[in-house]
């Protein structure tokens, strides 16, 4: 592109907007930063360019609806769209342009939902062969052709299925899911999945981490798609289905009451983490004040307050940090409310950066979108007028 820029004579931006990793599909569970931010700086006037340069149309999105909003913006802001494999450059404010973007905006859409939809019939169809699919599971591992790479079978882990049928039984025998954490942590045990958050690498195993494993149907030999146990797998069971069934019932007896309609307790709860090992923290109990007994020397009941501490890990050092309640929540309080009063805050959210909200960024295109329908309504209806 910057060869092309240069035979142009156009001097191409320091700074691009890049969404790497990201899919522009609608199927993508991944949030575009790079696309929102560009839309917020064309819509704020701080594009800083008179030409919006793309690889290839379906760059831009394979969303029509987000097609027609950067059309939409761009045609206020009198901004070029130049789409380098067309060899073009689109003026949005021309009605034949407007047209030719959007129909290579339905097209992207159109070929996205068709690879969405073959993808999956593959998935359906080999779930219900019994084939894996995705990311190993732990426990098993696969075994490949050397040459062609096709799948022979899936057996086994030497090291990861004795874990697994460990964890079970000693569930089924009544141990906690935490005891069996801080004791695979003890051991030295490597956790079944590496850490997603940079905040849980400390963590290793946790109480939730073997529940979870401990309830997949892949261990009694089932093949499950969508959450649907939809037939056999084509690997052996870890555990007997007599027993995986067993281990259910433990786990989630019938008569347990199922809701996290829960009131918030404690402000910071979940949110405030450790400075130290960047693990969560919990609330605990702090004594307050000296021990004292009555005329008899018996102790008397000691008043105490809340704290967040450091949780730690099952097995491993924790307790790093703690502070009292009170406190912390005053201190959070008065920052985000000192934020709010600044003169400056209403400005701020108008503008776009790095640190733009990302909840405000979602409002916005939702709005965007509505207001991208209403184009589409109307471009169908120059469409029939033609």
């Amino acid at each position: 592109m910057a060869k092309d820029c240069s035979s142009k004579g156009w001097e191409l931006h320091p700074h691009p907007y890049r969404d790497d990793n990201r899919s522009a599909s609608r199927y993508s569970s991944k949030v575009r930063e790079g696309y929102l931010r560009l839309v917020s700086d064309i819509r704020a006037g701080n594009f800083d360019a008179d030409v919006l340069g793309l690889w290839e149309a379906s760059r831009g999105s394979r969303r029509t609806s987000e097609w027609l909003e950067i059309i939409e913006v761009c045609k206020d802001q009198g901004i070029l769209i130049w789409v380098l494999t067309h060899g073009r450059v689109y003026d949005p404010t021309n009605a034949r342009d407007r047209r030719s973007i959007r129909e290579d905006a339905s097209d992207a859409e159109y070929e996205s939902d068709k690879t969405s939809q073959r993808i999956l019939r593959h998935s359906r169809d080999n779930a219900e062969k019994g084939r894996p699919h995705g990311r190993q599971i732990y426990g098993y591992r696969r075994v490949y052709d050397a040459e062609t790479r096709r799948l022979i079978e899936v057996v086994p882990h030497p090291d990861q299925a004795p874990v697994v049928q460990e964890a079970a039984h000693r569930a089924l025998s009544g141990e906690s899911f935490y005891a069996i954490a801080k004791d695979f942590n003890t051991r030295g045990i490597p956790p079944r999945r590496s850490a997603y958050r940079e905040q849980r690498k400390y963590l290793g195993w946790t109480g939730p981490a073997v529940k979870q494993m401990l309830t997949m149907p892949a261990y009694a030999g089932k093949r499950q798609h969508r959450g649907e146990i939809i037939g056999d797998a084509i690997w052996p069971p870890l555990l007997e289905p007599e027993t995986w069934d067993r281990l259910q019932r433990v786990i989630s007896p019938p008569d347990r009451r199922r809701t996290n309609d829960w009131p918030v307790a404690h402000l910071l709860g979940g949110i405030a983490i450790c400075g130290i090992c960047g693990v969560g923290t919990r609330i605990g109990k702090q004594n307050s004040g000296r021990k004292r007994y009555d005329d008899q020397g018996n102790a008397l009941p000691r008043a105490h307050y809340n704290i967040y501490i450091c949780s730690g890990a099952p097995g491993k050092t924790g307790f790093h940090v703690a502070m009292k309640e009170e406190h912390l929540d005053k201190v959070v309080v008065d920052v985000v409310l000192a934020r709010l009063e600044r003169p400056d805050f209403l400005a701020m959210l108008g503008q776009a950066d790095d640190s733009v909200d990302a909840e405000r960024e979602a409002l916005i295109k939702e709005i965007a979108d509505h207001q991208a329908w209403l184009n589409e309504v109307q471009f169908e209806a120059e469409r029939d007028a033609i």
